[in-house]
């Protein structure tokens, strides 16, 4: 697999972490052409909003050899099937829904509203466990690459029996093997 470590360092937003980062527009210009099959809303989502994160934790990823399909699953496949290294994390997200300093969040009171998250969250879909650069290990078939508030949310709603949509929209990253 060919790492995208130095593609990241290229295209990260000029300004990135300060008051003055490069608009999102600006940037998608300049970046569309190198990540032409990134769909804007997972350039913008995950790319662009969270390019350090990005970096540091799949930059050993070919995002050159990426493609994305948007999918629908329903509440049981996305809550059995897509898995994290970051199990720790969702569980922290999860049970921060039920905190009422986080009831005041836009996310959450928009997913107790809408039953679902705003965004599709991004999944890798991949044949074999993946071993990252940090030791953990990504579960095969499918990794969450982006969207962990979202997963802990979703789960916290389920597991409170609040109102959750049957079905939930997700972008389904694969990568070809070379």
């Amino acid at each position: 697999m060919i790492r995208s470590d130095r593609l990241l360092y290229d295209i990260a937003p000029d300004g990135f972490g300060s008051r003055h980062c490069e608009p999102w527009e600006q940037w998608r210009e300049r970046v569309q052409g190198v990540l032409p099959q990134f769909p804007e809303e997972v350039l913008e989502q995950w790319v662009y909003r969270h390019w350090k994160g990005v970096l540091c934790n799949w930059g050993w990823l070919d995002f050159q050899a990426m493609s994305f399909s948007n999918e629908t699953w329903s509440t049981d496949e996305v809550i059995s099937q897509i898995k994290t290294p970051h199990d720790d994390l969702v569980s922290k997200f999860s049970s921060r829904m039920n905190n009422p300093l986080f009831q005041r969040s836009w996310l959450v009171q928009n997913m107790q509203e809408k039953g679902s998250w705003p965004v599709a969250p991004i999944v890798l879909h991949y044949e074999r466990d993946l071993y990252t650069t940090n030791g953990r290990v990504l579960k095969a078939p499918f990794n969450l690459l982006e969207g962990h508030h979202r997963l802990g949310y979703l789960k916290s709603l389920v597991e409170n029996g609040s109102y959750v949509k049957d079905k939930h929209n997700i972008w389904l990253a694969r990568i070809s093997l070379h």
